[in-house]
């Protein structure tokens, strides 16, 4: 608006910046681009999602209001997640409040592009508002600017522990974007602090070589090219970064992160979470560091291979705490060969992180072998192909294979079913193989490792039957995605101990119950008990007819799916007065 040049606005320059502020609500030209491109793609994916309708009117387009927070965290980052939902909330509480004759109005039909602007200007000064608290609080010195170290401790506070390669790399990208501002010493004043936070929340605290690792790993399991992954190819994700990630496990997840509860995740929901899991991890590795520095705050090469080893063998995969991942973990421990990698010492807490970077992807290499199984069921897949390699050879052929499958409980009972065994056996060998594993080549025999990853292909279609059972039950029980994946955590932590009496041999399970993820009959009375439910003796009788019912195990235990519905009618019947007890205050 400097028309003339002269580095000061006259009037008429004056009018004109107001006029351009009030249409773009203050965002750059750029900005409002990226703005309307992610309005548009919601009004679309509205209008699919209403059979090609979506609200329009005034003569131009319409999003849908409770589309709002979906446009807020693909603009700003689902770092903001929770704040785009709050303003979502707040829009809806707004409409109710238009009804001036007391009745309940109804929420807005749809907003135009001007009045997504100015919501998302609202998002901008929360973000504003949360930087300048960090800055200050981190430029103890009043400088006017925070150095390296001081930006390193900010960031952490912020729920970003990166590297300072990382940093510099986001700070160069940051410059290149221009109106960058360094103080004389080469401090961030507030200016180039904001710059920085956009470009680090826009790549979530990651490099570009890992976002397009990323990226990769997520275009593959995204079968369909849609742009979004589903709770089954999240599994599939999970198990090839090395997870030993149950389906229940990954539902109990899904529903943490699919923020907009859209039943899918989109490429930067699945960066959250990754940045939430590095999170974890880097947690993790600061935390060994801490317990085996020396009074400089280095290791030396002793101290930094005790601290990798202790770290290779705490680490479990995500969700797994069971003694099971612990004996795993050892196996993973001796396959990583940390005892002879090369390190140069002194090692600083930078340093340490690239080392323990380097023990996970080796684990990774190990883990992704597996295909997600745990260390008791390889070597239980071990046993019954060594039953069957009566030669010792290492390969079997395609008709012992179908045997052990069946053994597996896999039965193949048509010929469409050994038709389709020889295609997946064909797609466990590609696997195999993109998995870097040395194998035997296609066409001859089938060694032990492709035997595993056809296993996981079988696993996975009972893990979607899984999965479809859940959702069902979920919809007829009425619970909300949040509700079930409560639920959820609350049915694996007893599942957990359940799993232990097993082990002491105090359990009600049976061998056809193997492999699922149920509870027993006083398991769950047990958990009722937990929540301060009396359940006296007539309680106990209908309780105990209801599980009876509801199970479909030869033990009586109940399923997941089970569960829900059998927390539904413990609601809706007050059982055991339980609409008193929830709603008396806690402690």
């Amino acid at each position: 608006v400097d028309i003339n040049g002269d580095g000061a606005l006259q009037f008429e320059e004056l009018a004109l910046l107001m006029h351009l502020y009030r249409h773009s609500e203050g965002f750059s030209r750029m900005e409002v681009q990226k703005l309307t491109l992610s309005f548009q793609e919601q009004h679309a994916e509205a209008g699919a999602d209403e059979g090609g309708r979506s609200p329009s009117g005034g003569g131009g387009i319409k999003l849908p209001a409770g589309k709002l927070p979906n446009v807020l965290m693909t603009f700003f980052g689902p770092a903001f997640a929770q704040a785009a939902m709050q303003l979502g909330t707040e829009l809806f509480d707004r409409a109710k409040g238009y009804d001036e004759g007391g009745a309940s109005a109804a929420p807005p039909l749809g907003l135009d592009l001007p009045e997504v602007l100015i919501w998302a200007r609202r998002m901008r000064d929360k973000e504003f508002d949360i930087y300048k608290q960090a800055f200050t609080e981190a430029d103890a010195n009043l400088s006017g600017g925070i150095d390296m170290g001081e930006l390193q401790v900010l960031l952490i506070k912020l729920g970003f522990t990166i590297t300072q390669d990382a940093i510099e790399e986001m700070i160069t990208i940051a410059k290149s974007r221009g109106q960058w501002h360094e103080l004389e010493d080469g401090s961030l004043d507030y200016d180039a602090f904001v710059h920085f936070m956009q470009v680090l929340n826009e790549k979530d605290g990651f490099t570009a070589t890992e976002l397009d690792e990323l990226r990769f790993v997520f275009d593959k399991f995204d079968a369909d090219g849609s742009g979004d992954i589903d709770c089954m190819e999240f599994g599939d994700i999970m198990h090839y970064c090395g997870y030993r990630t149950a389906i229940e496990e990954v539902m109990m997840l899904w529903g943490r992160i699919d923020y907009d509860n859209s039943g899918t995740l989109d490429y930067r929901e699945f960066i959250r979470f990754m940045r939430l899991h590095h999170e974890g991890e880097v947690r993790l590795i600061k935390d060994t560091f801490d317990n085996y520095k020396d009074d400089a705050g280095t290791l030396d090469q002793d101290a930094a291979r005790e601290a990798l080893l202790h770290l290779a063998s705490s680490s479990k995969s995500i969700a797994d705490k069971s003694s099971e991942g612990a004996q795993r973990e050892e196996a993973i421990v001796k396959a990583v060969d940390i005892k002879n990698m090369h390190i140069d010492a002194p090692v600083d807490t930078e340093a340490f992180i690239k080392l323990a970077d380097l023990i996970r992807s080796r684990r990774v290499l190990e883990l992704r072998k597996r295909a997600g199984f745990s260390d008791v069921e390889i070597e239980r897949f071990h046993e019954l192909f060594n039953e069957i390699d009566k030669s010792g050879s290492g390969c079997i052929n395609q008709e012992q294979t179908a045997r052990l499958v069946t053994q597996l409980g896999f039965p193949l009972r048509t010929q469409e079913d050994q038709r389709r065994l020889v295609q997946q056996i064909h797609e466990a060998w590609k696997t195999a193989a993109e998995c870097g594993m040395p194998s035997t080549s296609e066409g001859g025999g089938i060694d032990f490792w492709i035997v595993v990853q056809l296993l996981r292909g079988a696993y996975r279609r009972d893990d979607k039957q899984t999965l479809d059972k859940v959702t069902r039950a979920a919809e007829q029980s009425r619970f909300k995605q949040q509700e079930v994946s409560e639920f959820q955590e609350v049915f694996l932590n007893w599942h957990e101990r359940d799993h232990s009496r097993f082990a002491d041999g105090h359990d009600e399970r049976t061998a056809a119950d193997d492999g699922a993820k149920n509870l027993s009959k006083s398991s769950v009375l047990r958990l009722l008990r937990s929540l301060g439910l009396k359940v006296e003796s007539p309680d106990r009788v209908n309780l105990d007819k209801k599980l009876t019912e509801m199970s479909h195990l030869p033990s009586g235990n109940i399923e997941f799916s089970d569960f829900l519905r059998l927390m539904r009618w413990v609601l809706d019947t007050n059982f055991c007065n339980v609409a008193k007890v929830a709603a008396a205050p806690s402690g």
